[in-house]
């Protein structure tokens, strides 16, 4: 024996229960069993201590403490471990600290082409935390059958469009995350447009064309995010039009997200716009009321929090544009709630204050009426306005001219007026259909309720 010390490794529970003594007293009583006590040990991996977390709520608090938490750790056990925090239940990764891994196996050329594009995506964005409404049921249907039914071209490409915060993005990252799942031999490439363009941009400067080819042309699906982006870029239009059809001509997957249907893409080639026109093309509508409310009560639940119904209400009914500025209503509600007490639609009244306008500030008015149906249909008011006869403006001026009708009572000239000098035969055929499909379409009857809720307040 050469008389070295051979020191075991200690229980990370008991390292734990040790280091929130001695936190007792650095932190207040309500932060301590708020923040602090609920964070269970999972283990230590290469220096990192590691706490799991109920959910991202929490996480967003407990961050603030990860300086205190650490000093603890080392006093407790003479370690001096970073901290981190994971959302999820603690699945232990030892019963006792580990020490350093092994660095991991070199990978082949293809493995790591796989795990690149894997770790870009969310794992939080799937087809079961993604809710279904009218405005985006079609979207997700399609997309299920994509990730499903790889290969063919009975929806290729796939081209979603739509406002920004609508889910697009969610999609995509879920058909990938479902065939990483479920298909993990398949080569799966998912990028932001604007990392496209960039690695496009890095090609051309040290010309390695052969390697970018090989990256975007070997892949059996390529998910691109926001589309739009390559307008105006003529060498890189060029080379994702050889692109696509390298991918469609050998049968496989393309799908884009864009913000606007193909054929509004002035600046793109021809060539690719009809090629973008040549799959299934299909629009995600902001969500309507009753989806406002779904997606409210899963991020409720996801956070472990009871909020009351006229909570949910009064945010679904106040924030309709999209799903992010939705989320982001709900997590202020829930940051103030930390300070305010309880959450109640006081509460919430006060958190939002400046992100809701009071009602009685909106004047009841034609270009008021235009605006919110322009904004929910993702259209502009001189759309509305112009002599576009698209189907992405046609409904949405149907509809508009409808509103003004019924709300507003105006005249048929003197709607034809405010829509670009229309003549009132061209109001009371759009006033006209509008009422015929709303005695068969439920869907329109959802989108026209939502809507008047939200031009009256």
């Amino acid at each position: 024996m050469d008389g070295t010390k051979v020191m075991k490794q200690p229980n990370v529970h008991l390292l734990w229960d040790k280091a929130i003594s001695l936190l007792d007293g650095e932190v207040s009583e309500i932060s301590l069993n708020t923040w602090i006590k609920p964070l269970e040990p999972i283990g230590v991996e290469q220096g990192v201590f590691i706490l799991s977390v109920p959910n991202d709520f929490h996480k967003t608090f407990v961050d603030q403490y990860a300086s205190l938490i650490k000093n603890a750790i080392k006093a407790a056990g003479s370690a001096d471990y970073e901290v981190r925090f994971q959302v999820g239940p603690a699945e232990p990764l030892s019963h006792t600290v580990r020490t350093e891994k092994k660095p991991p196996s070199p990978t082949t050329s293809d493995e790591s082409f796989g795990k690149a594009s894997l770790s870009r995506l969310n794992p939080q964005y799937t087809f079961e935390t993604f809710v279904v409404g009218s405005g985006n049921r079609f979207a997700h249907a399609a997309c299920v059958a994509v990730a499903e039914k790889q290969g063919g071209r009975n929806f290729n490409p796939l081209f979603l469009y739509g406002g920004s915060g609508l889910g697009k993005t969610h999609l995509m990252h879920a058909i990938s995350n479902f065939i990483c799942e479920n298909y993990p031999a398949k080569k799966i490439l998912y990028v932001q447009c604007e990392q496209f363009v960039n690695e496009f941009i890095y090609t051309i400067k040290e010309n390695k064309y052969d390697d970018f080819r090989s990256k975007y042309r070997n892949t059996d699906m390529l998910l691109i995010d926001d589309i739009q982006f390559i307008e105006g870029k003529e060498q890189m239009q060029i080379e994702f039009f050889h692109t696509f059809n390298a991918l469609y001509e050998t049968g496989k997957n393309i799908v884009l997200t864009c913000d606007k249907p193909p054929q509004s893409l002035a600046s793109l080639e021809e060539r690719l716009r009809t090629r973008f026109s040549s799959g299934l093309i299909v629009d995600i509508q902001p969500p309507d009321y009753e989806t406002r409310l779904a997606i409210l009560r899963r991020h409720a639940q996801q956070n472990n929090v009871s909020v009351p119904d006229d909570v949910y209400e009064y945010i679904a009914s106040n924030v309709a544009s999209n799903i992010r500025e939705l989320e982001g209503a709900f997590k202020t509600v829930l940051y103030y709630s930390m300070l305010a007490g309880p959450i109640t639609q006081d509460v919430a009244r006060e958190a939002l204050k400046d992100i809701i306008q009071p009602s009685a500030a909106r004047k009841l008015s034609a270009a008021l009426i235009m605006e919110v149906v322009g904004n929910a249909y993702n259209v502009t008011v001189d759309d509305l306005k112009s002599n576009r006869r698209s189907k992405e403006v046609a409904l949405p001026r149907q509809i508009a001219m409808f509103l003004c009708r019924s709300l507003l009572n105006m005249t048929l000239p003197q709607i034809g007026t405010e829509f670009g000098n229309r003549d009132h035969t061209t109001v009371m055929y759009a006033c006209s259909k509008i009422s015929e499909d709303l005695a068969v379409k439920p869907d329109l009857v959802r989108q026209i309720d939502d809507l008047k809720k939200r031009i009256t307040g």
